[in-house]
């Protein structure tokens, strides 16, 4: 992967003297020598104790949640149909425009033998965060940041409440993975941009062929995470103040016509494979045409969830002051680091600077915003908010650069500490422990059953309302929601926990009869009855 040489702010400074080596021979020094081995030495072992803590920083903050036993609604029927149903899960993810994404979940799914083995799925989603931080941290040190600047953005990456939500589904992991393989394709990009006339049409040619077979991989596994692309853009706008005003645009926008002709390549494609019917098109797979209220809505719900770094939506509007006042005082510095470049560097660096931070948000949250439906999820939200956690990063380093370094260190600190514990405890709290609680009762309930040759208990399971919910925060189907609150999902989860109290009986779905509702049927008799309803008894005001 070829990145740009780093365009800085000042020039280096030159030798004071230069000898010439004929005139003064470099004189050879032994413990000279002996020092610089070891001053190199020292220098390697640093470097590799910031590549393992770049690295593994997610898998440590998400570790609780990780390794807790739980399955989301989709897990459940995912593992029952890759092994049963092959292809399945494929087509469905397909129907809606994300095959490679769909036949990922139909690999990784079928390698899992039981929901306690869903731990690994969420371990990669953690270990690709860890990745996708270091490379974070290596590029945007490649483009010109400073060491402390590019550390904060790579750890503020791995986690926001988006990277919490990917880290905690084991659905999630291919999420991840489309983000990582769009900041790569970025530098394959930029360095065919960068190429001259003497590099060679058939180098050229196959650099920009890798670039856009790479991106359209990227946007068929999950559209959203493909606009990853978008934050080494801003990251390089942010950086390099070497090039004009004319020359950044030109460069932008050779950029961004290259996501789009990217992204339509591959909506022909699933066009082609829809009238070809291979796959059936999803009726949500449509675009926007009531503009006026998707304008509404990006704006008081999309975007505050970018902004809102530290604090969760809700959809019963808990903390709802906390929430609208982090979002707010975000884009307050976001605006002061944009008044307070205009000052500095002037006119020009001025308007770009106003013009990535209004337009560049906007374009890496673009497939959102096209597409019909009006559902703001976090997990759609990333790119936008990496875009964002660039520019704040940089707003931040602008305004406090008179400060002492102990203070500006200390700021850094408690900033990523408060991201650090936030994430940690919104995976865990949130998602795991409510997740876990809910099959915790369906697992108890199967281990009840009696399974024998001939007979065919029967076992009703009382639907969970949303009154049952066990934390006092919800927000849509991320942060604590129910599973159990549906006709299809208790029956994918009892069979699932069946399954894998008795992994070795076959057929065993014949063995019982289940049913699930509201209420028990009043004129029928069942051997157990799961009452999902308990799960208002696990309530904790997180």
């Amino acid at each position: 992967m070829s990145v740009p040489e780093p365009v800085l702010g000042d020039p280096l400074a030159e030798s004071a003297v230069a000898v010439p080596p004929a005139i003064a021979p470099p004189a050879i020094d032994i413990p000279a020598s002996h020092e610089h081995a070891r001053a190199r030495r020292a220098a390697g072992v640093r470097g590799w104790l910031l590549t393992a803590f770049l690295f593994l920083a997610p898998t440590v903050a998400y570790w609780p949640a990780t390794f807790h036993e739980y399955g989301l609604r989709d897990d459940y029927s995912n593992l029952r149909e890759a092994h049963e149903e092959p292809g399945k899960i494929v087509q469905f993810c397909a129907s809606h425009a994300r095959p490679i994404y769909g036949w990922l979940l139909q690999s990784t799914y079928g390698q899992t033998g039981s929901v306690h083995e869903l731990q690994w799925m969420r371990l990669i989603a953690s270990l690709i965060l860890g990745a996708l931080s270091l490379v974070t941290f290596r590029s945007l040190r490649s483009l010109g940041w400073s060491f402390n600047t590019s550390l904060c953005v790579a750890l503020t990456v791995a986690l926001v409440p988006s990277s919490q939500v990917i880290a905690a589904w084991a659905v999630g992991w291919p999420y991840a993975a489309a983000a990582l393989l769009a900041f790569g394709v970025f530098f394959v990009t930029d360095g065919a941009l960068a190429m001259g006339p003497d590099a060679g049409t058939g180098r050229l040619l196959a650099q920009w062929l890798v670039a856009l077979s790479l991106m359209v991989v990227s946007a068929l596994i999950y559209q959203p995470s493909a606009m990853f692309y978008v934050v080494p853009l801003a990251a390089g706008l942010i950086a390099q103040r070497g090039r004009t005003l004319e020359q950044s645009v030109r460069w932008v926008g050779a950029h961004l016509i290259f996501v789009v002709l990217a992204l339509g390549l591959a909506y022909c494609t699933m066009t082609v494979l829809y009238s070809s019917d291979v796959f059936v098109k999803s009726g949500r797979v449509a675009f926007e045409h009531h503009w006026g209220d998707k304008i509404g809505w990006f704006l008081t719900e999309a975007l505050p969830n970018a902004l809102s770094l530290l604090v969760l939506n809700d959809n019963h509007h808990l903390d709802r002051a906390l929430y609208l006042g982090c979002a707010g005082l975000v884009g307050l510095i976001l605006i002061a680091g944009a008044c307070l470049e205009w000052r500095r560097y002037g006119r020009a660096r001025g308007i770009l600077w106003w013009g990535g931070l209004l337009g560049l948000p906007l374009f890496a949250f673009s497939i959102s915003l096209v597409a019909s439906e009006h559902y703001a999820t976090y997990r759609t939200v990333l790119a936008m908010t990496a875009v964002l956690a660039c520019f704040l990063v940089a707003s931040l380093d602008r305004l406090t650069e008179r400060w002492a370094a102990a203070n500006r260190g200390l700021l850094a600190s408690l900033l990523l500490g408060t991201a650090f514990c936030a994430a940690q405890h919104h995976a865990y709290a949130l998602i795991a422990v409510p997740q876990g609680n809910e099959w915790k009762l369906i697992l108890d309930g199967a281990k009840q059953v009696r399974l024998t040759p001939t007979g065919r208990p029967r076992i009703f399971a009382i639907a969970s309302t949303p009154a049952d919910i066990s934390t006092a925060t919800i927000y849509h189907d991320e942060f604590g929601s129910l599973s159990s609150n549906s006709e299809w999902v208790p029956k994918e989860m009892f069979k699932r926990a069946i399954h894998d109290l008795h992994p070795g009986i076959a057929n065993i779905n014949a063995r019982y009869e289940f049913a699930t509702g509201p209420k028990v049927p009043a004129d029928q008799h069942f051997d157990l009855i799961i009452d999902m309803r308990r799960l208002r008894q696990f309530y904790t005001d997180n």
